[in-house]
């Protein structure tokens, strides 16, 4: 009788490691693999539409390897009335999250203007100039709307220093007008 207790004792034992075990896989494994894909019309006046002429739209493919090590890219375009446009284009070096909100950041890989015929074209980037930027994916808030926080670089002054910092999310301080994004772990 007692073996057939200890017995039972040790199976309960075992499988309540393993049970406890499998459970917590999981999460170390949704931690160390996500994705997060995103296209977003975005506004940076309110929740309402953009005035005419004016498209601010972000597309992000991204993916971690293992912990916040990340992969992917990034493109933030912003079409002025009058059909001026930058277009910034950065590699992803981090994707994290922090409760519902998803951050990636990485460095401008470049960055590109384009001017009317007749207007003068803004100063190319130097080579070396690689600031980090985010973006950070809001859930919605008490209203249902949804924000994304951007931190990008002063393409006026190449000299400036970075407005954001590897694996930290930026405040909201635009509006998602159209599309959405998705995370998969």
């Amino acid at each position: 009788m007692r073996k057939l207790i200890a017995g039972i004792a040790l199976t309960t034992a075992v499988t309540a490691v393993t049970t406890t075990a499998a459970s917590a896989a999981p999460a170390a494994e949704t931690t160390r693999h996500q994705s997060l894909h995103a296209w977003t019309l975005l506004n940076d006046r309110g929740p309402g539409p953009t005035p005419p002429g004016e498209r601010l739209t972000a597309r992000v493919d991204a993916r971690t390897t293992a912990g916040r090590e990340a992969r992917g890219h990034a493109t933030i375009q912003h079409v002025f009335p009058g059909g001026s446009t930058v277009r910034v284009e950065m590699s992803i070096d981090c994707l994290t999250t922090n409760g519902a909100a998803v951050t990636v950041t990485g460095p401008i890989d470049s960055l590109h203007f384009t001017v009317p015929a007749g207007q003068t074209q803004p100063d190319p980037a130097p080579s070396t100039w690689h600031p980090e930027t985010a973006l950070t994916f809001y859930p919605a808030d008490e209203h249902g709307e949804h924000q994304v926080g951007w931190a990008g670089a002063n393409a006026l002054d190449y000299s400036a220093p970075a407005k954001a910092t590897k694996c930290t999310p930026t405040e909201p301080n635009t509006w998602i007008i159209q599309g959405g994004f998705t995370l998969r772990r």
